[in-house]
C-alpha cells in the first residue's frame, strides 16, 4: 500500500489514475477500482484499490490518498517515484503519526504505543499495547493531571485569601495526593510489568561442559539452534534462540561451559558465559545427573535468580546430584521433563508480569516509564510538602508533578522529544 498525506494529496496522485469518477470526486472513506497509469504516456501499469479520506477524518488529520497495488516491489517503486515527481517527498520514519500528534488526532502517549504495537511480538504484547493506543495510558494520566490541577488552583486561592475560605483545605489537599501518590505507584508498577512483556526476558543456560545445556535448548525451542556432541566443550560461543512463554518473547542463551580453559578461545568463550549470566534475568543451571555436581559453577551462580537442571535424568543419579534441592529433572534422550520445566519458566515469568495480564495493565516507551517513576517521586516529595513545609514550597513540588503529565501526554513537548520518540518508528508508520 502507498500512502499520500497532505492538502496536496488529491492533486498529486490524480493525473496518475483512471477511473470513472476522477478522483476529486471521490466519497470520502470508501474503495473504488482504478488504473494506474503513467501521466506522460498514457500507458496503463496496474489496477489498484483506492480510497480518499478527507481532512480531518482521516489518521493524519489532513487530506489522505491510499493506493493498494499489487505486491511487487518494483511496481511500488515505480508509483512511489512517479508520486514524488508529482511534488510529494518520502515519508521520515513516523511522519504520520507525527502528523497525528500535531493535527490533535491522537495524544503522545497513543503515539507512542503505535511504536509499541508495530514491536510487539507476543499475543499478549499486542493486548497491551492496543490497550494504551486506545487511552488506557493517557486516560490514567489525564486524570492524575485534572486532580492535580484542582489541588494546585485550590492552594493558590487559599495562600492568596487565606480568610476568604474559598479554596482548597489542606486536609483536603493531603488526601488528595495522598491518593494520587498510590494511583500512580500502581500505575509505575503496572507498567514496569508491562515492559517485560513488551520486550521480554533473557535466560541464560549454564553449567559444566558436557552437562547438556546444548540438547536443552534445542529441545526447548523445537528445533535444533545448537550443535550438540559428546565432545566436551562441543560450544564456544553463545548460541541463542527466542520462543514465546505466558505471552512474553523469552530469550534464550546456550553457553559455553564454565570450566578452567585449555587455549585462548575456550578462555574467550567462558568470558562470553559470563557476560550472558550478567545480562540475564534469570539462569537455567545445568548439570548432569549422573556425576557429582560441579560446585564451582553452583557457587558462582548463587547470588542470582536461577532453576537448577538435572540433565540426563535418564541415567542413574549421582547420590550428591539427586540431594539437589528443588532441581527439575530433564531428560531430552527419553524426552521427559521439559514440560514441566517450561511449566516452571512460565510460573516464573508470571510472577514477573503479574500486574500486566489484568485489566488495569498497560506498556509504555521506557521515555514515558522514566516520566511516571519520576512523577511518583515528585507525587511522595510533595506530600511530604504538604505535611511538613510551608504551602509555597509544597506548591513548587505540585507544578513540577503537573509539568511531568504534561510531558507524558505531549503537552507543550520540544521538537527534540518528537524527534526522539518518532525516529524510531518503521517507514509508512
Amino acid at each position: 500500500m502507498i500512502r499520500v498525506s497532505g492538502p496536496d494529496a488529491i492533486a498529486i496522485v490524480a493525473p496518475l489514475l483512471r477511473s470513472a469518477i476522477p478522483l476529486p470526486a471521490f466519497p470520502s472513506h470508501m474503495l473504488r477500482k482504478v488504473g494506474i497509469i503513467n501521466a506522460k504516456s498514457g500507458e496503463r501499469l496496474d489496477e489498484a484499490l483506492c480510497s480518499v479520506m478527507l481532512a480531518p477524518r482521516s489518521y493524519t488529520g489532513e487530506d489522505v490518498v491510499e493506493l493498494s497495488c499489487h505486491g511487487s516491489p518494483a511496481l511500488l517503486r515505480i508509483v512511489a517515484r512517479w508520486i514524488v515527481a508529482g511534488g510529494a517527498r518520502l515519508a521520515a520514519p513516523g511522519e504520520f503519526t507525527r502528523r497525528a500528534f500535531l493535527n490533535g488526532r491522537i495524544d503522545l502517549a497513543q503515539a507512542e504505543a503505535v511504536a509499541l504495537m508495530i514491536g510487539a511480538r507476543t499475543d499478549r504484547a499486542v493486548a497491551l499495547a492496543a490497550r494504551a493506543l486506545a487511552g488506557g495510558l493517557a486516560d490514567r494520566v489525564r486524570g492524575a493531571r485534572d486532580t492535580l490541577v484542582d489541588v494546585i488552583a485550590g492552594l493558590e486561592v487559599e495562600l492568596d485569601f487565606p480568610d476568604e475560605r474559598i479554596g482548597h483545605d489542606l486536609d483536603g489537599a493531603r488526601a488528595s495526593i495522598a491518593r494520587l501518590c498510590a494511583d500512580v505507584e500502581r500505575c509505575a508498577a503496572a507498567a514496569r510489568h508491562g515492559r517485560v512483556v513488551h520486550d521480554g526476558i533473557t535466560v541464560a543456560l549454564v553449567g559444566p561442559p558436557n552437562a547438556g545445556k546444548s540438547s536443552l535448548l534445542n529441545a526447548l525451542l523445537g528445533h535444533d539452534r545448537a550443535i550438540v556432541s559428546p565432545v566436551p566443550g562441543t560450544t564456544r560461543d553463545v548460541v541463542e534462540g527466542t520462543i514465546a512463554i505466558a505471552g512474553v518473547p523469552v530469550r534464550l542463551l546456550d553457553t559455553a561451559g564454565l570450566e578452567t580453559p585449555r587455549d585462548d578461545i575456550e578462555a574467550e568463550g567462558i568470558r562470553r558465559s559470563r557476560l550472558a549470566i550478567e545480562e540475564s534475568d534469570l539462569l537455567l543451571v545445568v548439570l548432569d545427573t549422573s556425576v557429582s555436581p560441579d560446585r564451582r559453577v553452583l557457587a558462582e551462580t548463587a547470588g542470582r535468580a536461577r532453576v537448577l537442571v538435572r540433565a540426563k535424568s535418564d541415567l542413574p543419579s549421582h547420590p550428591e546430584a539427586a540431594a539437589l534441592p528443588d532441581a527439575e529433572e530433564v531428560s531430552v534422550l527419553a524426552g521427559g521433563g521439559v514440560d514441566s520445566l517450561l511449566e516452571r519458566l512460565a510460573h516464573d515469568i508470571e510472577q514477573r508480569v503479574a500486574d500486566a495480564g489484568d485489566e488495569g495493565g498497560i506498556v509504555t516507551s521506557l521515555r514515558q516509564l522514566e516520566l511516571i517513576e519520576a512523577l511518583a517521586r515528585s507525587l511522595v516529595a510533595s506530600a511530604d510538602a504538604l505535611r511538613e513545609m510551608p504551602l509555597e514550597a509544597a506548591l513548587v513540588d505540585l507544578r513540577h508533578a503537573l509539568r511531568l503529565t504534561g510531558d507524558i501526554l505531549g503537552v507543550d513537548v520540544s521538537d527534540a522529544v518528537l524527534d526522539r520518540i518518532f525516529s524510531t518508528f518503521c517507514l509508512g508508520k
